[in-house]
């Protein structure tokens, strides 16, 4: 059965991520967040405040992010980092984006990868 660990890279809207949160892990599935260190500390303090009795969810070494630079990459594999070291039977990781909730449920998500045996990697060439 595919374990799940979602990768979120956020910064801004606490109540939007915490509800996220709360809804990617409510089926056994796993969190890391990242969330810009460019954003004041008490957006961040809400949000590990709110989530800080969920076992499933972990917070990633914080970076102040730039659109375009490395930043952004170091976020997301401190955020990876997190979750393998927390979530070390995570089977895929699923990047999510703060701004957008899930429009398939969780089992339509752990049916289609456990009916497949590959992996989905997606890029696009601008």
């Amino acid at each position: 059965m595919a374990n799940i660990a979602y990768i979120m890279m956020c910064h801004k809207d606490p109540d939007v991520i915490i509800a996220q949160a709360v809804q990617l892990t409510a089926k056994g599935d796993f969190l890391a967040i990242h969330f810009d260190a460019r954003v004041g500390d008490a957006a961040f303090q809400t949000i590990k405040g709110a989530l800080k009795f969920n076992p499933s969810v972990v917070f990633a070494k914080r970076e102040k992010c730039g659109w375009g630079e490395w930043s952004l990459v170091q976020a997301t594999l401190n955020a990876v980092k997190a979750a393998e070291e927390k979530f070390p039977n995570a089977t895929h990781f699923y990047m999510v984006s703060g701004d957008c909730m899930p429009i398939k449920s969780a089992e339509y998500t752990h049916d289609f990868l456990d009916s497949q045996n590959k992996d989905y990697i997606e890029s696009f060439d601008y």
